[in-house]
């Protein structure tokens, strides 16, 4: 009798239909960095881009953080920016993070996504390089050159404020006394910074007439950054 009612028990479970789990929502977040950029405003690095939000569930409470290096690997200035209001699955928000410089100049930096409601299942974070050419134009005003005529040569002393620069590219213009005449004589010179250089020259020194500084060079640690 009972091994029957065994055999009859294993004969309906056999004919009902196997059940299946309901699936259950991915609660984690699925976040992505697009269209990371840097410029300059004055001393500061502006760091823009996009949020995207690549999951099933929306997103609030974001946090995105810039981390921005000297060559040597020093942290050379860190900001960040938010987006308070929920970002819906497969919608982008843009973000801006302004990093003032100090004495260091950054030559890379990391933007990650810190925070979310709820947590990501893997941090979002993008690296860029700043290349030193990208910091001329904050560097050329701040830098000085000083020329000094002498009868036979020109006397040039580099100075430059806080910026990693051991050189500059000087054009100097100048009359020199020829025989019979004036001739006007056009000068490319490096000029270290630090030391004073003196370039002699035949001709007698008439009169500098411009100096130029037309480009910089930067500390060895800039030159493969």
């Amino acid at each position: 009798m009972r091994r029957t009612i065994i055999a009859l028990l294993l004969l309906v479970a056999a004919g009902l239909p196997a059940a299946t789990a309901a699936p259950r929502p991915d609660g984690t977040a699925v976040l992505q960095l697009g269209d990371v950029d840097h410029a300059l405003r004055e001393r500061t690095l502006v760091i823009s881009g996009i949020v995207r939000n690549d999951g099933r569930v929306p997103v609030r409470a974001l946090v995105i953080d810039a981390a921005a290096y000297a060559p040597v690997g020093d942290l050379a200035a860190f900001g960040g920016d938010g987006i308070p209001w929920a970002l819906l699955p497969g919608v982008a928000e843009r973000f801006q993070i302004f990093l003032p410089l100090g004495s260091a100049l950054a030559s890379r930096y990391t933007v990650t996504v810190t925070g979310s409601q709820p947590a990501q299942a893997r941090l979002a974070s993008v690296t860029r390089v700043i290349f030193p050419a990208f910091y001329r134009p904050l560097v050329l005003p701040r830098v000085r050159v000083k020329v000094e005529r002498e009868p036979f040569a020109l006397l040039f002393t580099a100075a430059v404020d806080d910026v990693p620069v051991t050189a500059l590219h000087v054009t100097v213009n100048v009359l020199v006394q020829k025989e019979t005449h004036i001739a006007f004589r056009a000068l490319t010179v490096e000029v270290p910074v630090g030391r004073p250089l003196r370039l002699h020259l035949a001709p007698l020194i008439v009169r500098v007439v411009c100096v130029t500084v037309t480009d910089v060079v930067f500390a060895p640690s800039w030159t493969s950054p």
